[in-house]
């Protein structure tokens, strides 16, 4: 049954919190935040792994729903926080609430609590996209050379676009890659989203690399 606990995404989560541990401390200033939000997503994917496996709920879609939310809302936030992002901090901080009152909207009256908010997670994935896709367009056209291979905001920047972009792709064809599984018995959604997930959590830890060189080397940080 553990098997079911320790698949590919959970051994990246914890790989992950484990990497924050070890490379964010009081210097790194924000990103040292990803230690609460991992401890979090691993707090919520365990609850939602006891939920199916040990007392068999019929659906534990709730606290997915509360993690995705708080997801979408800290990544945003934290673009607020690179220097890049800075003449847009304010228009950010607009999508941020835009977001919120949508989403909430989302789970009082549409979706609700016990059905997964794929509005609300398609919603956040396009923001999400578009925020990084505009960070990084705004890296490169910067007068100033910057080593985009040591710089964490890069790797949050692709990590996010490649995990919602994928996240997207599956909401779009998930009928029909269930269909697919329902025939052959091969879970290609879940071969996908693990690879998305470890595209992610890769792509932080060498993130959390990357922000305690900077952090070593540059006396103030955002």
């Amino acid at each position: 049954m553990l098997s079911t606990y320790f698949n590919i995404t959970g051994i990246a989560e914890w790989g992950c919190f484990l990497a924050s541990l070890l490379l964010l401390d009081q210097k790194t200033t924000n990103w040292r935040l990803f230690q609460v939000f991992l401890i979090l997503t691993i707090a919520v994917e365990t609850t939602g792994w006891y939920m199916n496996y040990i007392i068999r709920r019929p659906t534990n879609v709730l606290p997915f729903n509360v993690l995705m939310f708080i997801r979408i809302v800290f990544f945003i936030w934290l673009f607020t926080q690179a220097q890049e992002m800075q003449k847009t901090k304010t228009k950010l901080q607009f999508l941020i609430l835009l977001f919120i009152i949508i989403g909430l909207a989302n789970l009082f009256s549409l979706q609700k609590f016990w059905d997964y908010n794929s509005y609300t997670q398609l919603l956040g994935d396009i923001l999400v996209v578009g925020i990084s896709t505009y960070f990084l367009f705004s890296v490169l056209k910067a007068p100033e050379y910057k080593n985009l291979f040591g710089y964490e905001y890069f790797w949050l920047a692709n990590g996010l676009i490649v995990s919602s972009m994928g996240s997207m792709l599956l909401y779009y064809f998930g009928d029909s890659l269930y269909a697919y599984y329902k025939e052959t018995k091969i879970p290609v959604y879940n071969y996908i989203n693990s690879v998305l997930n470890v595209v992610l959590y890769g792509s932080l830890i060498i993130g959390f690399i990357c922000r305690r060189k900077t952090t070593r080397s540059s006396p103030v940080l955002l």
